[in-house]
């Protein structure tokens, strides 16, 4: 009789290098026809709001389960459209979409959804809420406005909003009350050197006044219908444009850039002449060490990287097809 070894598993797969990518390409492409499916659905008439809520729900859970946070919140706006939920199961809708957008690291939509949540009347999540609120706002470098909503936590009662003591009434203009985390709001649109720089009583006094001076003039303003002027309308829409490129350059450019240690030590020994202290009689000061200037460096070198990549991207985008610059128009020699 002859014996022979048992029978082994196939590992042909590891031998092959491409099988296991080509598993995975199928897996991620049959999920993809999943979600593609489900948002097929939930666009088409018959999945839009003459659909049961009940399925469109279904939907949204299957499309959040999948990791489409975008489709899924799209999903869930159609539900809460057409189902007749009182407000404390929005309310829990909108924590939950909040806080998946949290743990995915898109800040400002968790904040959407989680400000959803509150005026809907957070009820018992009103403490884990506000603690998420702060903690989106301080992931988006909204320093003040985190701190101004830590302090201000409302406390919802039957008949009645109680406002935290450390948010005081600062300010009244008529029947306006304006609190402090109003004005330290402020601070925010400050550059963080100028923000920085309000630390005494006198200067917080000083943005107060500023601030109710502001909005005096703006009631002003109104009431002369200068907001309605054209040229205020065209610098309204420049600044907007203004701001939203630079939260477009901020989050694809800058957020991204990466400082290595050994490319900021190679940039000090390439540029030593730049550090070097002034001395006495105006004669050259002694060579500070790379520790010594190792703050300066690394600024100096991220906004150099800064300027490149931005420099980058201009270029990227005028080299679009059908991008034409006609320089000799712009004088009129």
């Amino acid at each position: 009789m002859e014996l022979r070894p048992p029978p082994r598993p196939d590992d042909s797969h590891r031998r092959d290098p491409w099988l296991r990518p080509l598993l995975v390409a199928q897996c991620l492409g049959v999920l993809g026809v999943f979600v593609l499916g489900l948002v097929l659905w939930m666009r088409s008439p018959g999945g839009g709001a003459a659909a049961d809520p009940a399925r469109l729900r279904e939907v949204a859970n299957k499309l959040m389960a999948a990791g489409a946070l975008d489709q899924a919140a799209e999903g869930f706006e159609r539900y809460l459209a057409v189902a007749d939920e009182p407000a404390d199961v929005r309310a829990r809708i909108a924590y939950s979409l909040g806080s998946t957008y949290l743990e995915q690291g898109a800040y400002e939509k968790a904040l959407r959804w989680f400000y959803e949540a509150e005026s809907l009347g957070p009820g018992e999540l009103a403490e884990e809420l506000g603690q998420k609120v702060v903690h989106s706002l301080e992931r988006l470098g909204r320093h003040h406005a985190a701190r101004a909503a830590l302090g201000s936590r409302v406390e919802l009662t039957t008949d009645s909003v109680a406002r935290s003591d450390q948010d005081p009434v600062v300010a009244r203009i008529g029947e306006q009350e304006i609190r402090r985390s109003e004005v330290e709001r402020m601070l925010d649109d400050l550059p963080p050197e100028a923000a920085a720089a309000v630390t005494t009583p006198e200067q917080r006094v000083e943005l107060l006044r500023r601030y109710v001076a502001e909005e005096l003039l703006w009631r002003k303003a109104v009431k002369l219908e200068y907001d309605k002027d054209p040229e205020v309308r065209r610098r309204q829409e420049a600044l907007r444009k203004q701001l939203a490129v630079g939260r477009l350059v901020e989050r694809e450019v800058f957020d991204k850039i990466v400082v290595a240690a050994d490319d900021v030590r190679n940039f000090f020994e390439a540029h030593r002449e730049r550090y070097r202290r002034p001395g006495s009689d105006g004669q050259p000061g002694a060579e500070p060490t790379f520790e010594q200037a190792r703050q300066a460096v690394e600024r100096d070198y991220r906004l150099g990287k800064m300027q490149s990549a931005y420099d980058s991207m201009v270029q990227s985008e005028l080299s679009t097809e059908g991008v034409e610059l006609f320089p000799e128009r712009m004088t009129d020699g």
